[in-house]
């Protein structure tokens, strides 16, 4: 290294410690040549001092001179072995030339000099972090907010990793305290907000996610996340805006661009909206796909970040939608080819599999009490683990005990957190036999990872019912009772149907009687219970719940409010809407009840008379737990399997008489269960003795298991021809 030694006033030589100060004075204030000068003539006048080269060094780095600055570092450290914070600085410069090994290394010098060294244990956790040693890094964070409870970046950093674990509630937490200890900290809004929205407060994260705007309006990342909370609270005018904005910045932004062209709305005004809104959905995806060489000019990372998305809405609309899904999947394969070629090529079969258990892989955003997470967790814990070595691989952030369950099942069971690339590449290395995904289309990262080519056979199921459209995904699991006879006609994937509902659904466990006080309701009156999310209720449904209030003055609608009150509140602009234009009298003939734990539900359901099923997506979970308790259903089968759950249900066990064959006979059906009590007493005796016919049925597991093992057994000539496993 060669240093700039200036010339040294006379009389200068004795005040070296003068020439230091002033040079901390400088860098300071940020004038670095001063400050450069000032270092080099107390170096000059006393040369042995390594707090003086430390001081050099740090200049030298701000000047961006780093291969200077670490020999200045390397001369402290002959001067002083033990000196921590010339370690911690040889350190962040090792990291910022990408040598994270040495950072890493040189910071656990420092920390072994001097233990109670904050920003050192800070800084060895960020390159933990990035080596992908998390929870090393967790400990690192942790240690450095105990000895500095005000070191906001470390706040911020420990909330990123807890982040990435899925730990969103501590997360929160940590990025809450940054932002009390520096209001102004844009990293800690924006982590917060992004927190805040996997959670589904997207209110609460659209005021934190505002004020990281103001702190910083040209932020994209900020901008994007604050367009999607807006649009999950129905609020597409000003969610476009934003949208809109990160795309003048950023032309070709990903992210923006799906989010400005592809969003769909929960709830829709009327079906003259839903039309509208679909055909400016598949112009956009027109668009989309014309663009898709543009995306290409960004980095891998920001193009993994930019496809999260998954356009869960459009099921909803109750219209055909395999074109649109191949459309976008053939987008998603198309920046995949690019970015992660390696993960999209073909996987051969393990000739040897047939000499071990057949590796079978289960992934999911919701092992955990939830729809997904109560309709096929048999699908795990019921296989014959004799045959079969059960992979599981979890990548949402809830766990939960139903989690724990999914764990003790499985041979191997792994909570994947980080981008798609890792956790694809995590799966992949496990060399599956068959990797089965229970939902495609609710999670963004599932449908990503979908699109993958990470095992020989790879399955979808009916956890969100609509085909994939991927070209890597094989097979669709579905109920031959719920699927229409065109069925096929639907789905990308071939149709593989499983006999009756298509899994072991065990019966709820009842819980003890309430009374309708207990939760306001009415006593007197017919309670119609419609407990399908809110986004399920397309506007086809408004007529039939009319109808039923008119024809039964006595009747009340009853449903639970939507995660998000926006949602709840649109919803409820519409019907309200349309009773006023009929002239049906609303007052105590509509009630929303709170979100509730799942007893308690149930309990609802108990104290109801009849549950109406919605038309073009009918109910799954709540079919059976309406079932479960005596509830009678009043459906009407759809074009689709998504509109044929309770259908499914009700003619496994006999009940015809409650499935309605048009409109006219579902408010016909409705009513008479609510005025002729004789008939509704007798309907819900044949529920009850009828009831073995859907719960707890082995069958369809057999049968996923002899699939298993003929798909495999055949694969090395031609795939299973037949649609059914009989």
């Amino acid at each position: 290294m060669q240093n700039k030694i200036q010339p040294i006033p006379i009389g200068a030589s004795s005040h070296p410690e003068a020439f230091y100060q002033l040079g901390l004075k400088a860098f300071n204030s940020k004038n670095f040549e001063h400050a450069e000068n000032y270092f080099n003539k107390a170096i000059q006048a006393d040369s042995k001092q390594p707090h003086y080269w430390l001081a050099f060094g740090l200049v030298s780095q701000a000047q961006g001179k780093f291969d200077e600055a670490i020999g200045c570092l390397c001369k402290a450290l002959e001067l002083n072995p033990s000196f921590a914070r010339a370690y911690n600085q040889l350190g962040t410069l090792n990291q910022i030339k990408g040598s994270l090994d040495e950072a890493a290394a040189n910071f656990r010098l420092a920390l072994k000099c001097l233990p109670d060294f904050p920003q050192a244990w800070n800084n060895l956790g960020s390159v933990l972090n990035l080596q992908g040693k998390i929870d090393e890094a967790t400990v690192a964070f942790c240690e450095a907010v105990r000895l500095k409870p005000d070191y906001v970046l470390a706040h911020s950093n420990l909330g990123g990793v807890y982040q990435s674990q899925a730990r969103i509630k501590e997360a929160e937490s940590c990025y809450r305290k940054s932002i009390e200890l520096q209001p102004d900290n844009i990293y800690a809004h924006f982590g917060l907000g992004h927190a805040l929205i996997v959670q589904w407060k997207m209110e609460e994260a659209e005021k934190v996610l505002r004020r990281a705007f103001v702190l910083d309006p040209g932020n994209i990342q900020v901008l994007n996340n604050l367009a999607y909370s807006l649009k999950e609270q129905s609020k597409h005018a000003e969610a476009a805006i934003f949208y809109q904005r990160a795309l003048s910045l950023k032309p070709n932004g990903l992210k923006a661009f799906i989010g400005a062209h592809l969003a769909l709305p929960a709830i829709y005004s009327n079906a003259t909206e839903l039309f509208a809104v679909r055909k400016r959905y598949t112009e956009g995806l027109k668009t989309l796909r014309g663009n898709t060489e543009n995306f290409l000019e960004l980095e891998p990372k920001e193009l993994l970040s930019g496809l999260s998305w998954a356009n869960f809405y459009l099921a909803y609309q109750g219209q055909d939608d395999k074109f649109l899904q191949v459309e976008y999947a053939h987008f998603v394969a198309d920046i995949l080819q690019v970015v992660t070629p390696d993960l999209m090529q073909p996987i051969k079969q393990d000739p040897a599999a047939s000499q071990r258990r057949l590796r079978i892989g289960f992934l999911s955003s919701f092992m955990r009490d939830c729809t997904v997470g109560s309709y096929f967790k048999s699908w795990v814990t019921s296989l014959n683990r004799g045959i079969f070595e059960i992979y599981c691989y979890h990548i949402g952030h809830i766990q939960d005990q139903v989690t724990q369950e999914f764990a003790n099942a499985s041979d191997c069971y792994k909570h994947l957190v980080g981008d798609v690339d890792h956790v694809g590449r995590q799966v992949k290395k496990d060399q599956l036999d068959i990797l089965v995904y229970p939902e495609v289309g609710m999670d963004q990262g599932v449908l990503i990872l979908a699109a993958m080519r990470l095992a020989p056979i790879q399955c979808a199921a009916w956890g969100h019912p609509v085909t994939t459209g991927h070209a890597n995904m094989d097979y669709f699991f579905s109920s031959k009772l719920m699927e229409p006879e065109n069925g096929q006609a639907h789905y990308s994937e071939q149709l593989i149907l499983l006999e009756g509902i298509g899994t072991y659904y065990s019966k709820p466990v009842l819980p003890s009687r309430a009374k309708r006080s207990d939760f306001s309701l009415p006593e007197e009156c017919v309670l119609y219970l419609c407990p399908q999310s809110l986004y399920k209720i397309h506007p086809d449904n408004d007529r039939l719940l009319l109808e039923i209030l008119a024809r039964n003055k006595n009747a009340v609608l009853v449903f639970f409010q939507a995660t998000d009150i926006s949602i709840t509140r649109a919803f409820m602009k519409r019907l309200e809407s349309v009773l006023d234009e009929s002239g049906v009298e609303k007052a105590g003939q509509i009630k929303i009840l709170p979100r509730m734990a799942h007893e308690n539900y149930l309990r609802i359901n108990m104290l109801c008379d009849v549950m109406l099923d919605t038309l073009h997506w009918s109910g799954g979970n709540t079919t059976l737990d309406a079932l479960a308790c005596g509830l009678p259903v009043v459906t009407m089968p759809g074009e689709f399997m998504r509109g044929r759950q309770s259908y499914g249900m009700l003619k496994c066990m006999g009940l015809n008489e409650l499935i309605a064959h048009d409109h006219k006979d579902y408010i016909e059906i409705a009513t008479r269960l609510g005025t002729d009590r004789a008939w509704h007493q007798q309907v819900v005796q044949q529920i009850t003795t009828r009831s073995g016919a859907i719960f707890a049925v082995e069958t369809p597991l057999r049968q996923m298991e002899q699939f298993f093992v003929a798909a495999l057994n055949a694969r090395s000539s031609s795939p299973p021809s037949d649609n059914s496993c009989n």
